[in-house]
Formats: structure tokens, C-alpha cells, sequence
């Protein structure tokens, strides 16, 4: 069964990019693929801005659009052929969301985006869904 960990922060999308970075590196040394869901166009080219940046010393291989692995970033409601690592920044859940081994909810604190994930939280909880949350509001600021 998919597990699902939310993490929650206290600075803005561009906080939240940053800890996807992290998460995306961290799974990648793991060997696992992923598919960060971005909300919009301009969403998604300041991820892959910030992955080429990202550190000095790494290479996040990665590109725009479902068909890239080992990371691909969409706004697109598909999952193409990826099943491992899904980081979900859209407010919705996607319904081919539990093909995925792993999902990862970023929250930060704008409100209709805030409430949306902690109804995403309840509709996980609910179908009993194995969850874990992680308050870095204090912890991550970058």
C-alpha cells in the first residue's frame, strides 16, 4: 500500500521548491524515480531552475514533462510510466495516486492550498492509508 508523508512549512512555494529539491536528491541517492506534480507552467520551470542549481557538488538529472526519468516534473494529470515517488504540490490529490510506493505532500502556509491538504490528509486517513507528517516549519528555511 502507498505510504504518505506530508511536510509542513512555514515559508512560501519557494520554500516548498526548495525542500523538493532535498526530497528529489534524497530519493534519487535511494535509486528511486520521481514525478513531482507542480501546479502551473510557471511552477514547474522554477523547479527545474531551482534543480540545476540545486548544489554544487550534485546532478539531479531532470526534465520537464511526464516521459523523463529519473525525474520528471508535469502540471499534467498522468503519471506516464513512473510508480515509485510521487511529490505532490498541487492541492488535489490525482486519483492515480496509489500506483505510487510513496507520495510526498509539501504544505506551506497559504490558505485555500493549506486547507485543501489538510482535507488531502483526512481523505488518506480515512481510507487508511499508512501516514507520516513532518513539522520542519522551524527547522527548514531556505
Amino acid at each position: 500500500m502507498t505510504s504518505i508523508s506530508f511536510y509542513k512549512l512555514a515559508g512560501d512555494q519557494q520554500v516548498a521548491l526548495s525542500l523538493a529539491c532535498q526530497l528529489i536528491h534524497k530519493s534519487l541517492q535511494a535509486k528511486q524515480q520521481v514525478l513531482c506534480l507542480v501546479p502551473d507552467h510557471a511552477t514547474a520551470q522554477q523547479l527545474d531552475e531551482k534543480l540545476w542549481g540545486f548544489q554544487a557538488t550534485a546532478f539531479v538529472p531532470h526534465a520537464l514533462g511526464v516521459d523523463n526519468a529519473p525525474v520528471a516534473i508535469t502540471v499534467e494529470a498522468e503519471p506516464g510510466d513512473h510508480h515509485q515517488i510521487l511529490i505532490n504540490l498541487q492541492p488535489q490529490i490525482p486519483t492515480w495516486f496509489s500506483r505510487f510506493d510513496r507520495v510526498m505532500e509539501i504544505i506551506y502556509p497559504e490558505p485555500d492550498y493549506e486547507q485543501a491538504k489538510r482535507d488531502n490528509f483526512t481523505f488518506y486517513k480515512d481510507r487508511g492509508y499508512a501516514l507520516s507528517f513532518h513539522d520542519l516549519s522551524d527547522k527548514f528555511t531556505q
